[in-house]
């Protein structure tokens, strides 16, 4: 496995004195927490180990029927195109003393950010619409980075559980995230027993969308697709996908994608091992969208980093076995971005479920 020559290359952790570990363990453990709702801490349960064959799922198109706006796919059932799409801030802290591992309903996201918070540690923003998932979790705190990365989407209802005054005040100001989090719709919640808390908190999606009461439109489109014979961009080379940091520190935790051409998609792994949905299957996507991100910090709570979603910078696109670099242009909360390869043409995506990664710069090394 060889880094394409003039990348970054991946950062190496050096190893830290115990005492260290456990101090930054514990306040990582406290800025995580604290924001969130609260409940008696639970004992930490334990997955099963299965192979990545019996791991992988995936599912077949139909042949006829409208395509779902964030995958490109047909759907056999147009009602569920009709709603508008569930955003869920979902916990991804992942060490061998505290997990959030293994979270429910990932494989049936048609759009995943992934975004940084305190500690290094990664937070996802898994947007439901054209599947049907069951429950969903375990849902965490909201950051201001929210309140500018969703927009893209238009309205959209929004799972999460609170966070400091700050974040709170600007997600109910926002008339792009519609509150159904813990506080707005408590009964649609619950804590998991044999789970830590606060890494126990899920909610039921399909109780959520009965909530609604008003016409909600569904989301826009925020990516472009390529029919089946072509290719992402002119200047698309092979590339058997993606190693990713995020920056250090004992709670940070290394994400790589890998290409698997049996099944044409992307599987995920982290800390150096599957990542599991709750279900056993392998968290896989169809694209990995990376777009190198600058993090200032938040308004609302200066230990909190916030990212700058609104702008440009350096892109990665992971895609049919296939990298393709470019830039990424966002000229507002209320639009997506536009990607671009470096001579300009719109970069497409193939069908199905996209991650987009959003890295610092020097964080991403693709393995030719």
């Amino acid at each position: 496995m060889s880094p394409r020559p003039n990348l970054p290359p991946r950062n190496v952790l050096i190893g830290i004195a115990v005492a260290v570990v456990v101090l930054v363990v514990a306040a990582v453990a406290v800025a995580m927490g604290g924001d969130d709702e609260t409940a008696a801490p639970a004992s930490s349960s334990t997955s099963a180990s299965t192979t990545t064959t019996e791991l992988l799922t995936t599912t077949t198109e139909p042949d006829t029927g409208p395509r779902a706006p964030l995958t490109g796919l047909r759907v056999d059932d147009a009602g569920l195109l009709s709603r508008p799409a569930l955003a869920a801030k979902i916990d991804n802290l992942d060490t061998s003393g505290e997990t959030a591992l293994p979270q429910a309903g990932l494989a049936r996201a048609d759009v995943v950010f992934e975004e940084i918070v305190e500690g290094n540690i990664t937070r996802l923003v898994a947007v439901f619409h054209s599947k049907a998932p069951n429950r969903i979790g375990p849902i965490r705190s909201a950051r201001t980075t929210d309140v500018h990365l969703i927009p893209q989407l238009g309205p959209v209802l929004f799972a999460w559980s609170g966070g400091n005054d700050g974040v709170v005040a600007e997600v109910r100001r926002s008339p792009f995230l519609i509150d159904l989090g813990h506080d707005a719709a408590s009964s649609s919640y619950s804590r998991e027993r044999g789970r830590r808390a606060p890494h126990n908190l899920f909610v039921e999606a399909d109780e959520l969308w009965d909530r609604i009461t008003e016409p909600m439109a569904p989301p826009n489109q925020i990516f472009q697709f390529r029919a089946v014979a072509q290719p992402p961009s002119p200047l698309a080379e092979p590339a058997r996908g993606v190693d990713i940091t995020w920056g250090g520190g004992v709670a940070s935790s290394p994400v790589d994608w890998r290409w698997d051409p049996d099944t044409k998609l992307y599987l995920r792994n982290q800390n150096g091992r599957p990542h599991l949905d709750a279900d056993g299957s392998q968290v896989v996507a169809s694209n990995v969208v990376v777009m190198i991100t600058d993090y200032g910090r938040s308004a609302a709570d200066t230990r909190s980093p916030e990212a700058h979603t609104v702008g440009e910078g350096e892109l990665f696109v992971y895609t049919d076995g296939h990298v393709v670099w470019g830039r990424w242009s966002r000229p507002a909360d209320d639009q997506p971005a536009t990607l671009t390869d470096t001579a300009g043409n719109p970069i497409l995506l193939t069908p199905g479920t996209t991650w987009v990664e959003l890295p610092r710069s020097n964080s991403v090394t693709t393995i030719t």
